[in-house]
């Protein structure tokens, strides 16, 4: 799909994408608000709330896809607004790629919101935000740019957000667990944080960087966002005691100021 303009359209993909098949959104303008988009969600519970997505992600699975959004802008308006929803999970698998390269999305609530869903990025595949401009300037708690149940990256895949500016309230990535197993990376660098948290995970034991995996902070600006007057890498967690987490943070900046203490600056 290309050249598209949507004024209050949902597009919606559902299931698993043909193996090997290519998902291509370009140069592309979508807007929805909350009181003019007719889609209802299909999560048991959640068909009496409109969210106004302009993009819906319906148990997609990619396996051996590749699934691009180039050079588009997905705003969303109103009380309670995802630009883009997921549910019943998403997932690629088998050396798939989910890129957001070059676009702007906006937003009241949420950027992406998983409705009682997760994501998962397993078998060598690639999850990726890069060049791209978030807005999501709620004050509310909570919300953010990226929000899941849990987060798993695995089998040597990479999550990534990498050269794109986000301004937030409460965070950027929200879960309740996160884990990065298997020689798997996730990935901060050359990006820009105007938010409270970059990755809060609500459960306090619930982040795992294990088994040759590696956290990768290089290069980032980090500074308050308008949710709070701080600004951190991370909520409060504890790695599992059988396992020492390998993070690499280099040249990062805190509020126009070199970071030089991850534990007592970040809160890593």
């Amino acid at each position: 799909m290309t050249n598209v303009t949507s004024l209050e359209g949902t597009i919606v993909l559902h299931g698993a994408m043909p193996q090997h098949s290519s998902v291509l959104l370009a140069n592309s303008t979508l807007r929805a608000t909350v009181g003019g988009s007719r889609y209802v969600p299909t999560t048991p519970g959640h068909a009496r709330f409109r969210y106004g997505p302009v993009l819906v992600l319906d148990g997609v699975r990619l396996l051996s896809t590749r699934f691009v959004m180039t050079r588009s802008t997905l705003v969303c308006g109103g009380e309670s607004c995802a630009a883009i929803l997921v549910e019943r999970s998403l997932g690629a698998n088998l050396s798939s790629v989910f890129y957001m390269d070059n676009c702007a999305v906006m937003s009241r609530t949420h950027g992406m919101h998983a409705l009682a869903s997760h994501l998962r990025v397993s078998g060598g595949s690639v999850f990726s935000i890069q060049n791209s401009s978030w807005t999501v300037l709620t004050t509310a708690y909570y919300k953010g740019a990226c929000v899941f149940g849990d987060i798993a990256v695995d089998g040597g895949s990479v999550l990534q957000i990498v050269s794109s500016t986000f301004r937030l309230g409460f965070a950027m990535l929200i879960a309740n667990t996160l884990s990065v197993t298997g020689g798997s990376w996730l990935v901060h660098r050359d990006s820009e944080f105007h938010t409270t948290y970059v990755v809060h995970v609500a459960n306090y034991d619930g982040v795992a960087i294990c088994d040759q995996s590696v956290w990768s902070i290089l290069h980032n600006k980090l500074t308050y966002g308008s949710y709070s007057p701080f600004t951190y890498m991370t909520s409060d967690w504890s790695p599992p005691s059988d396992t020492r987490p390998t993070i690499y943070g280099v040249c990062n900046e805190l509020r126009g100021s070199p970071v030089t203490n991850y534990q007592e600056d970040l809160n890593i």
